[in-house]
């Protein structure tokens, strides 16, 4: 889909029809759709479909007067198990336009809608920076979802003999690989604009260090959660590990006192002569005989705390 908007003072609007939109936002586009805009625009090809690619890493290109810039940006997708993954953004500056290509739907006004620090003002390059600076703020509320399910099965943990938690510290890792290759990556594109990719004013400067300053938060607070995880998951493995132990033990325990009782009712169902085989009261003494040997089994484990 290609959506134009217009950019002037503090406000964003579609672009009327017949007028010349300033920022073109293709979402999840077709191939017409890309040829009508490139040769519309006169931007590369390339520079519209690569950032359709999901496995496009961020990186700056720069060809016929258009600034392409890719990013990758968080993404939860609802599964039956949340699944953290991470997808590129293309930003596309050419001429006094900027092009955004993305392959989800309504991913970048999204972004645009947060009430969080942003330029004052809306124009080409104020709108490149508050992509870059919601995508690294972005990064970090993603992060406090995984710390919250983090949480959750630890919470579970402690009665827990099965691998559910552990798959959920599994799935956390993944994401966090993920989202550390690209904040780095996304780092990587922002000190290029910083070094004189792209020609800015002093405020725009100040905007494009805040991005860079969220950013660097996102990379301390991804490689710290990631360090408490690795940490999390191998005390998880342990507990695990202990609790299954002691239901072993608990099993191993009740065939023990089951063993004794066993032994002596087998005894008496042999045709031999045996003590007591001849009385009617026979069945009841021999069924307490085994309830006391039972218990008293059960006491002295108990004791030993085996049980």
């Amino acid at each position: 889909m290609i959506t134009g908007y217009r950019l002037g003072g503090l406000l964003m609007e579609l672009a009327p029809a017949g007028v010349e939109p300033d920022w073109v936002n293709l979402e999840n586009p077709q191939p017409e759709e890309l040829t009508e805009v490139a040769n519309w625009m006169g931007i590369p090809p390339l520079f519209l479909s690569d950032p359709l690619d999901p496995r496009e890493r961020p990186r700056l290109d720069n060809e016929d007067n258009c600034l392409l810039i890719i990013a990758r940006l968080p993404i939860i997708r609802e599964t039956p198990q949340k699944r953290f993954e991470t997808i590129p953004l293309g930003l596309i500056l050419t001429g006094d336009k900027i092009v955004t290509v993305c392959r989800e739907p309504g991913l970048i006004l999204t972004l645009l809608e947060r009430q969080v620090r942003k330029p004052r003002r809306v124009g080409r390059e104020s709108l490149l920076f508050k992509i870059l600076i919601e995508i690294s703020s972005d990064f970090i509320q993603q992060l406090r979802v995984l710390e919250d399910l983090a949480e959750e099965a630890e919470r579970h943990l402690s009665k827990s003999q099965r691998n559910a938690e552990l798959m959920i510290l599994l799935t956390i890792e993944k994401a966090l690989i993920n989202f550390s290759v690209a904040v780095h990556s996304n780092r990587g594109i922002m000190e290029k604009l910083m070094a004189g990719a792209l020609p800015m004013t002093e405020e725009q400067t100040a905007w494009l260090e805040y991005a860079l300053t969220e950013n660097q938060q996102a990379i301390f607070t991804v490689e710290v959660f990631g360090q408490i995880v690795g940490s999390m998951g191998d005390a998880f493995g342990v507990i695990i590990s202990n609790n299954l132990n002691k239901v072993m033990k608990f099993l191993t325990g009740v065939t023990i006192i089951l063993m004794v009782p066993t032994l002596i009712v087998g005894a008496y169902g042999m045709n031999v002569k045996l003590p007591l085989a001849e009385a009617e009261v026979a069945f009841y003494v021999v069924g307490l005989v085994c309830l006391a040997i039972s218990l008293a089994i059960w006491l002295y484990f108990s004791r030993k705390k085996w049980i």
